[in-house]
């Protein structure tokens, strides 16, 4: 099939010689049921709405700025350089200071980042990759006992499929140099944290996930991969990463075995997954732009208007949505601001702290704590704060 000779130029193969699958083949095989949104190429254009609203009499009105005062400094490093040209030659679209947008590094905090060069309209593409060059962490034509891969499974994928073998890292290369390591944007997560420090996040549903995922990769790690290996890549896969929901009752799924309606793949996506995550105030989203056909794309889609400067955000989540403990649980960070944080205090259950009168500490003590706090106590205690606050948010 000519995607299938398509997928196999532009993928690694694992050990055994078997196919990569590219999303745009899984699309045609297997039925993507994306947890983002999906558009075609062809689609309408929707309608603008015209208003008078805020101008003055005669159709005079003071424009308002169509760009914001620079808050970063562009990465000219050559590995970020490497990667945009890389993409480009493979016809991806809106990335470098001419098209669109830029990697760069926040002013205040240090933190990279992409940067829109241009202004955007609200529906607007920011940027779009195509799915050959997306890196499938799973291979959905296997069916394993488990309905769900865990974070643990990607990143023994990865490490077997790109990392460590010769050829695929000889491939990938451009896009594996730009991935974090321990020295540089790495934000610990609970699984790297000792038994002390997990025991005093105190939340049980991040307790269990924690213990969970040491669990897990004590259970993985192999004579050829070790713990710290497998822990770091679980990292990568749990910070980096992208879920899609497929469909798995198929052709390609093995005659006679477990079958369920739907299970999720990962894929890294070179680029998109530079961009960073805003809770309450994302101003691009995901998009999977023609999904049936040979160039399916993924794209990053304005969600509202977007002055130049500001920095490209999405939100996080395999839905879109995450709370703080889903944040700090698989990136290593604890938000500003998250309305989810309210909604899940509010479900309640046998995994969460139902009012304040459950935590050890108050919420003065904390913040207390807070000034003096070093290393991984500043995030234990930024979610402490942070969950503590969402009690008195009004329901």
């Amino acid at each position: 099939q000519r995607s299938k000779v398509k997928a196999t130029k532009m993928l690694a193969t694992r050990s055994r010689s078997s196919l990569l699958f590219s999303l745009a083949l899984l699309a045609q095989s297997i039925g993507i049921v994306s947890s983002f949104a999906i558009s075609s190429s062809t689609s309408p254009k929707r309608g603008k709405k015209i208003s008078s609203q805020g101008k003055a009499p005669g159709g005079f009105a003071k424009k308002a700025p169509d760009s914001v005062p620079t808050s970063h400094t562009r990465d000219e490093s050559a590995p970020t350089e490497q990667l945009i040209k890389f993409l480009l030659q493979l016809k991806s679209q809106g990335m470098g200071p001419d098209a669109g947008t830029e990697v760069g590094y926040d002013m205040a905090n240090g933190i990279r980042g992409v940067y829109a060069t241009k202004s955007f309209k609200k529906n607007e593409l920011v940027c779009k990759i195509p799915s050959d060059v997306a890196l499938a962490l799973s291979d959905p034509s296997l069916t394993t006992t488990k309905e769900t891969m865990t974070m643990a499974d990607g990143a023994l994928n990865f490490l077997r499929w790109y990392q460590n073998d010769e050829k695929a890292r000889q491939i990938w290369s451009v896009y594996l140099d730009t991935l974090p390591t321990r020295g540089a944007h790495f934000d610990p997560t609970p699984d790297f944290y000792s038994d002390e420090e997990i025991e005093k996040l105190e939340f049980p549903m991040i307790i269990k996930q924690a213990n969970e995922r040491k669990k897990q990769l004590s259970e993985l790690s192999q004579s050829e991969i070790t713990f710290d290996e497998l822990q770091f890549a679980t990292w990568l896969v749990a910070s980096r990463s992208f879920a899609i929901k497929i469909s798995v009752d198929d052709p390609l799924v093995k005659e006679g075995s477990v079958s369920t309606a739907e299970k999720a793949i990962r894929v890294l996506l070179p680029f998109i997954d530079l961009i960073n995550h805003s809770s309450d105030s994302a101003n691009t989203e995901l998009h999977l732009i023609d999904p049936e056909k040979d160039d399916a794309w993924f794209a990053i889609r304005a969600v509202r208007p977007i002055k130049k400067g500001k920095e490209i955000t999405i939100s996080y989540g395999a839905s879109g949505v995450e709370s703080s403990l889903g944040l700090l649980m698989n990136y290593g960070f604890v938000p500003d601001e998250n309305k989810i944080d309210s909604l899940l205090l509010r479900k309640g259950g046998e995994d969460c702290i139902e009012s304040l009168d459950g935590w050890s500490t108050t919420l003065e003590e904390d913040e207390a704590q807070l000034l003096q706090a070093t290393g991984n106590m500043v995030n234990i205690l930024k979610l402490r704060i942070k969950l503590k606050r969402a009690y008195s948010i009004e329901k």
